[in-house]
């Protein structure tokens, strides 16, 4: 088995299915409740991943100014 790995756009594409399959009707009534935590949980990551990767960027472009 090759050496598994999980992007950031793989995630993203985890939350705009549970969007879709919601939008769809495709979740039970008692269900709602765990796949909209888990939903949260993967939208706050990637508000938080994606936040950390601005500030990388711009720590390096200021960088770049500065060298």
């Amino acid at each position: 088995m090759e050496n598994a790995q999980l992007t950031l756009n793989d995630i993203i594409s985890v939350k705009n299915l549970i969007e879709a399959a919601s939008a769809r009707g495709a979740f039970k009534a008692h269900e709602l409740k765990s796949v909209g935590e888990l939903y949260e949980k993967i939208a706050g990551f990637i508000e938080a991943s994606t936040a950390h990767v601005q500030e990388q960027q711009t720590a390096q472009a200021q960088g770049e100014t500065n060298a």
